[in-house]
């Protein structure tokens, strides 16, 4: 997104200030909640653990590796792609000359991944796993921190693109096919 697109949004938000309103506070609150749902879902995970253990059937110990992956899927990939960022280092959109994002931050570079979108999408593959229902909810959770990352202003449509899909495949792959 070139600053003169982005300016053009911007004054659609500036006549807009309910709009605006609902974005920025999309952007703020919208994250938390995969990061609030998955200690949720550990402690589901835990009670039916719990439960395996207390009756006859013997698949605890399969079950105890599923909830080890649920932890060192979304830790290593939250990790591999915070050293990526460091890595890279690109720049966020509003380091150009003239581009006014509608949060203001102060953050330089560190733009590509986006680690929202890492995040989000791949605690939604460990949802999926257990509770695909819920998993597709946080599917459509995803998107829309997405979208509200572009819209604010503080990362490029690539970060937040590749971002999500480094996380959906990762989380895939770690919890499918390993």
């Amino acid at each position: 997104m070139t600053a003169e697109h982005y300016h053009a949004l911007r004054g659609w938000f500036e006549a807009h200030p309910l709009a605006r309103r609902c974005v920025v506070t999309l952007d703020r609150w919208l994250p938390l909640i995969p990061f609030v749902c998955y200690p949720v879902l550990l402690c589901l995970l835990n009670v039916q653990l719990f439960r395996l253990f207390s009756g006859k059937a013997g698949g605890a110990p399969d079950f105890m590796m599923e909830i080890a992956r649920s932890v060192f899927v979304p830790g290593l990939t939250f990790w591999g792609g915070t050293l990526l960022r460091d890595k890279l280092n690109w720049p966020r959109p509003y380091e150009q000359p003239s581009f006014e994002p509608l949060v203001h931050k102060e953050t330089h570079g560190h733009s590509f991944p986006s680690r929202h979108a890492l995040s989000a999408a791949v605690l939604s593959m460990v949802w999926m796993r257990f509770y695909p229902a819920v998993g597709w909810v946080m599917v459509g959770i995803t998107a829309l921190i997405c979208l509200m990352r572009v819209l604010t202003g503080v990362h490029y449509p690539r970060d937040v693109l590749c971002g999500a899909a480094l996380g959906f495949a990762l989380g895939y792959a770690g919890m499918w096919l390993l």
